[in-house]
């Protein structure tokens, strides 16, 4: 039992660095963008969500195609061309949760219950990637498997 204590604090209180996947494989949006083009990036990558950067490269939120709907839908913007006079800093989900990279694991999987992926900033508040479920899952399964 004490065998498996160790093993799991040993996991637990790895540093994330190492499962960020890096800014340069991460589709993001600019705050300024209208509508249509955040929706229409997202509609081209595949992605259901991604991170809002300002123009200092610093995560202001997320955005989704989901938001950009209920955000249509509550200010009543009618049509599709009505997407270019709106911006994503007006649709985006703010106060998302960021961390750094020697954030333990621990506190990155207590917040990817609620969040398919954090947002990863330097010390200077920068955007340097994304932890996803799938990153720290694969990294789990490795750990596990290769340590039977």
């Amino acid at each position: 039992m004490q065998q498996l204590d160790q093993f799991r604090d040993q996991i637990m209180s790895k540093e994330i660095g190492s499962l960020i996947i890096p800014f340069q494989n991460v589709i993001t949006v600019r705050s300024t963008w209208n509508l249509e083009k955040a929706l229409s990036k997202l509609m081209e990558s595949g992605w259901s969500s991604v991170p809002v950067l300002n123009e200092a490269d610093e995560v202001e939120g997320v955005i989704s195609k989901s938001e950009i709907l209920e955000y249509a839908r509550m200010e009543k913007v009618p049509y599709y061309l009505d997407f270019r006079r709106k911006f994503v800093h007006d649709a985006m989900k703010q106060n998302v949760p960021m961390l750094s990279d020697d954030t333990i694991l621990r506190y990155g999987i207590e917040l990817l219950v609620d969040w398919p992926y954090l947002p990863i900033v330097n010390h200077d508040r920068k955007f340097i990637g994304i932890l996803t479920r799938r990153s720290v899952l694969d990294y789990l399964l490795k750990e596990f498997y290769e340590a039977e």
